[in-house]
């Protein structure tokens, strides 16, 4: 009785921190899209669409695989989970394939659906409260790598033990669960220590089989992590933590400009607006800021789909004018994975005696220019700025080529032909404002 009790104090802080990480802001707008046949709710802050989840179903598959993301005016928005009781005594369901992405399921969503056999779980979702109450034959349980923090066999269908008066309560009886982890992966020790319990209280048991890949979602086998956390392919939770204990002027090791060519879009007196490029194969970007200087370290402002970010706070205060203030992005992809990390950006807001570059010029004629293999010429390139102001240089121009394959740039401006074909080399300012040179190798 104490383990159970103690169980349930566990659930109810679950249920507690879940309610928190997931509540809608009060000044959000609602927009309800209809995407094939899930209806889903945007919550619209004022800057952006915060957050979408899942509020209606009216479809009859067999096989439910939960939408990653809503389409709306062009934008793709990541869906973050479903509302109660949204799939209720739907007895067409055989199967629920949870993506990556999804971060909650609410309570009672797949409950009565009583021909429910199978559930494909990504790498995300940190609860299910009692999501699966009432799927008798619901049985087979695939998990990704790093899923999870809550507990989904005893809030199964075949009960749910934090519900159990007793140990020998018929609710708490699950066997002939099968669960196909990855072995040593969260999900893995998890179900160990059920089974553990299991000795101490009795009733339930459930069948590790373990599985290289078991949600089908990664296909191949990862890549080795990259010892650099900003490089592609190492996970965003390692870039995401150096990245907010990052405090130098410099650019973080491993950052490239000609992905993301993060730069300044639009200033006010207390506005600054980034805007960035959609990088192949990402599907969200981070965006990090604080104010410049040496000791200051970035602070995680949000994630989004969109290319753009407005910020009219930076670290939880409002923009002050004439001052600077330094940007970070990151592109990351399905899988949780770095794509790229963009160069830092500085940027001041109106108003005061500085000022930023309005572009970069170069003395390339028609910024285009044709070399043999092995030959070089020289970018000589140079920030244009307003009349009015000055700018408080954080570091000089740099130059950065697309493909260092086909022609390398040096710190100077120096291009050298590396084999035939064509790229570009960038020539970029401090804002994120850049000349862009196209370079053939012949």
């Amino acid at each position: 009785m104490k383990q159970v009790a103690k169980r349930i104090s566990v659930f109810v802080l679950a249920i507690a921190v879940c309610m928190t990480l997931f509540s809608v802001p009060a000044q959000a707008r609602e927009i309800i899209v209809t995407q094939g046949n899930f209806e889903i709710t945007l919550y619209q802050d004022e800057e952006s669409y915060g957050s979408a989840i899942i509020t209606k179903y009216t479809g009859n598959e067999s096989t439910v695989v939960l939408p990653s993301t809503v389409t709306y005016k062009n934008n793709k928005i990541p869906i973050l989970g479903v509302k109660e009781e949204v799939f209720q005594n739907k007895q067409s369901i055989k199967k629920v394939v949870i993506p990556d992405g999804y971060q909650f399921i609410g309570e009672f969503a797949f409950k009565g659906c009583n021909n429910l056999t199978e559930m494909v779980i990504g790498n995300t979702l940190m609860s299910m409260g009692h999501a699966f109450v009432g799927c008798p034959n619901l049985k087979t349980y695939r998990i990704a790598n790093s899923a999870t923090n809550d507990v989904y066999f005893v809030n199964s269908g075949m009960g749910t033990m934090e519900l159990a008066q007793t140990t020998d309560d018929p609710r708490v009886d699950i066997q002939g669960v099968e669960a196909h982890v990855v072995r040593g992966s969260i999900a893995d020790q998890q179900i160990q220590m059920i089974n553990e319990s299991s000795k101490r209280l009795g009733g339930y048991q459930i069948k590790l089989i373990y599985e290289a890949d078991p949600t089908g979602d990664h296909g191949k086998k990862d890549d080795p992590e990259p010892k650099n956390p900003y490089d592609k392919g190492a996970s965003y939770s390692r870039a995401d933590k150096a990245i907010t204990k990052y405090s130098s002027e410099k650019d973080v090791p491993g950052s490239f400009y000609g992905l993301l060519q993060l730069k300044q879009k639009k200033v006010k007196k207390n506005a600054i607006k980034v805007a960035w490029k959609k990088v192949p194969g990402a599907v969200k970007y981070a965006f990090y800021a604080t104010n410049c200087g040496k000791k200051n370290k970035y602070v995680k402002h949000g994630i989004t789909t969109g290319t753009s970010r407005n910020y009219k706070k930076i670290c939880g205060k409002k923009l002050k004018k004439g001052k600077y203030y330094k940007f970070i992005v990151i592109a990351i992809d399905k899988n949780n994975k770095v794509v790229s990390t963009s160069k830092t950006v500085h940027v001041a807001t109106k108003g005061g005696k500085v000022t930023n570059d309005k572009r970069v010029k170069t003395k390339v004629k028609k910024n285009k220019k044709t070399i043999k293999v092995k030959k070089t010429f020289k970018i000589k390139a140079k920030e244009v700025k307003p009349k009015k102001g000055k700018v408080k240089r954080h570091r000089p121009i740099k130059y950065e080529s697309l493909n260092p394959k086909v022609a390398s740039v040096n710190g100077k401006g120096v291009v050298k032909g590396a084999s035939k074909g064509k790229t570009y080399v960038f020539a970029y300012a401090q804002n994120g404002v850049a000349a862009k040179v196209k370079v053939t190798v012949k």
